[in-house]
């Protein structure tokens, strides 16, 4: 049994025939944004090559996106199209995914455009970074941060060489492990910014240095007096104690937590969420995963602490919404000679 196997994810078009999970025959070369034109003239090639008929297809295998808004729904369409048309299983997978260097750990990525990238990193089967866009000066950094990995796919765009991977032997290799229940309702994968919607997707995951950029944008905005960029430096790669979860909505770093565990107690370094996405949950979000973080730790943690300006209203209303109780004002607190409120939360039994 055959499966056929498609991408144009990016400037490439790439058709192939896969067996078992190997790849017996294959068609790729730059199209020059002829894709929608030329790909199935070129299946009907391999099908006549090969004799395929429909009861000889076992699967068709697309790469779903991230990558060209327009490459990645011409192979999605085919695919949906022959699955539909012949009643055979339909199997989306990452383009990203589909550049891995086998089991090494792999950086894959595509030039997303405007100084940005598609970027994630695998190690056999397992996302150590799941996909994401990411600025090139971050992923240059996170490249400079990891020499053991191999960086691949076209990489030129960033100055470096990226190994050059076959997509179509990759895509052969783990297509049963992305089975689409619903061929017909299967969407490109684009990773745009969503945060204007109500629907938003939002996840909480320790932060990496490559998102230092995006977190001090939003600490800046946020605070009157910020934290330089040395304290969450000095907070991501030297403090035992300290931990910092960061809010994404398709891979952008929407908000954060800085907070750091002693003994029986967390204190709240810092919590801020980009403006444009407050008052939709995503503090919410952060307050429970720390709350997680904590119940996870070895030692119990009883407490939750943090220290908030008296003037900042919107802040105290938050935390008081959250089950923090106001226990004291700390007289002259900041610099700037401003009281501050000493809130604390029970986390026991919560």
């Amino acid at each position: 049994m055959l499966s056929l196997l498609l991408d144009s994810s990016n400037s490439a078009l790439a058709v192939g025939l896969a067996e078992d999970g190997k790849l017996v025959d294959e068609i790729q070369y730059e199209a020059n944004q002829r894709q929608s034109e030329v790909m199935v003239d070129e299946i009907a090639k391999l099908f006549d090559k090969h004799n395929v008929t429909k009861k000889d297809l076992s699967g068709v295998v697309v790469t779903k996106g991230p990558g060209s808004y327009t490459g990645v729904r011409i192979a999605l369409t085919v695919a949906k199209t022959v699955a539909f048309a012949w009643n055979t299983p339909l199997f989306l997978v990452s383009s990203l995914e589909a550049l891995k260097d086998g089991d090494k750990p792999s950086i894959c990525l595509s030039n997303a455009r405007s100084k940005r990238s598609y970027i994630s990193v695998y190690e056999g089967e397992k996302a150590i970074m799941e996909d994401r866009i990411m600025d090139n000066k971050d992923v240059l950094t996170y490249i400079s941060e990891h020499p053991e990995y191999e960086v691949c796919g076209d990489a030129k765009y960033l100055g470096i060489e990226g190994k050059r991977i076959n997509v179509l032997a990759n895509l052969a290799k783990c297509a049963k492990e992305h089975y689409s229940v619903e061929p017909l309702g299967a969407k490109p994968v684009y990773l745009k910014d969503s945060t204007g919607s109500s629907e938003m997707k939002v996840i909480v995951r320790p932060m990496i240095s490559a998102d230092m950029s995006q977190i001090m944008e939003i600490e800046n905005a946020s605070f009157k007096h910020p934290y330089e960029q040395s304290h969450f430096q000095y907070e991501l790669l030297e403090n035992p104690f300290a931990h910092i979860l960061v809010a994404t909505v398709d891979s952008l770093v929407v908000g954060f937590v800085d907070f750091m565990i002693t003994f029986d107690s967390a204190t709240i370094n810092q919590i801020a969420v980009k403006e444009n996405v407050r008052a939709k949950g995503i503090g919410t979000r952060l307050i429970g995963e720390m709350i997680k973080v904590c119940k996870e730790q070895k030692d119990e943690v009883d407490f939750v602490t943090l220290e908030v300006r008296a003037s900042n209203l919107t802040a105290q209303k938050f935390y008081k919404r959250h089950a923090f109780e106001l226990i004291t004002t700390k007289k002259a607190y900041y610099d700037d000679g401003e009281d501050a409120l000493y809130y604390v939360r029970s986390i026991i039994n919560d």
